[in-house]
């Protein structure tokens, strides 16, 4: 009962630090930032190039520009598009813990899923010597004693579905660990193709992670949220919008609307499932969307 006090207490506490600890937030820029090779005096380049390029240990790394944050994210950096912030070292967004896992809370959140399955190996093997125990002693089948429990039978069918779930991740993360890899890296095959620039051996990747620096929190959560002017950008959608910054088609997510992209202007004009025009995120962020404009013979507000 001790041992599986402790680890219970244990798990719950990694539980707690995990879901409470910011994960690596990347703060947001109040304006887009100016290129390295504007020169002092001079006026920046009407867009910013979508990607720029860093070495890594010798490699070349593509970083690319966020819209929302109006940054160029760091290595490693995602958006997670539920937390709707830029999270170093994003590894994914476990909606279990409530909470993006990432450069700052990734060993609290391994050692979570780790120690709630020995907690469930525990419970599930001691049910079972609990039950041989009563056998034994009133000479009756294992079944007759796990009747005489039905507690064990309970928790035995609960640890033996919840280890599935907790193993699982806990091999999977083990694997992930030793190749130094993320989970968003991982699912998206960033590194099937090409080297990884920070696996540095198993060893290495090992002490990283459980014996490497926890850098502090570039966050001041208790700080007072000063109210800024929109001067270089106009609030869409609840976030901001650069019209700095060059767009492709790719990078447009459209759902069930239809996209047409204008090669001449840089702009992509939406329409709604009936077909009729909508204003683009371009024209909205420039300013466009305060005239009246004749698209494809009709007019849109």
């Amino acid at each position: 009962m001790v041992i599986a006090i402790v680890l219970t207490v244990f798990v719950l506490t990694m539980l707690l630090v995990t879901s409470g600890r910011d994960p690596g937030i990347v703060p947001r820029n109040t304006r887009p930032p100016v290129p390295d090779t504007v020169e002092p005096g001079q006026s920046p380049p009407l867009r910013l190039p979508r990607f720029k390029e860093v070495t890594i240990n010798g490699l070349t790394v593509k970083v690319k520009y966020c819209d929302t944050c109006m940054l160029y994210r760091p290595p490693r950096c995602s958006h997670c598009s539920i937390c709707d912030n830029c999270v170093d070292r994003f590894d994914h967004h476990c909606p279990w813990v409530g909470q993006c896992i990432g450069l700052r809370n990734y060993r609290f959140y391994f050692m979570f899923v780790s120690s709630a399955t020995l907690l469930c190996i525990y419970i599930f093997a001691f049910c079972w010597v609990y039950a041989i125990k009563i056998k034994n002693s009133e000479h009756t089948s294992i079944w007759g004693a796990l009747i005489k429990t039905p507690a064990s039978i309970a928790l035995i069918i609960y640890s033996f579905i919840c280890v599935w779930f907790v193993g699982g991740l806990t091999v999977f993360h083990l694997y992930l660990i030793s190749t130094n890899q993320s989970t968003y890296e991982n699912f998206r095959y960033r590194y099937d193709r090409t080297v990884n620039p920070y696996d540095r051996g198993i060893i290495e990747n090992f002490k990283e992670v459980f014996w490497g620096s926890i850098p502090p929190s570039k966050n001041d959560f208790r700080a007072v949220v000063e109210r800024e002017s929109e001067t270089m950008h106009r609030s869409f959608g609840g976030g901001f919008v650069n019209s700095n910054v060059e767009k492709t088609p790719s990078d447009v997510e459209m759902g069930d609307m239809k996209a047409k992209w204008d090669i001449g202007s840089g702009r992509v004009d939406q329409y709604d499932q009936t077909g009729q025009p909508m204003w683009s995120s371009w024209e909205l962020a420039s300013g466009l969307g305060d005239s009246n404009q004749t698209v494809d013979g009709q007019d849109r507000q």
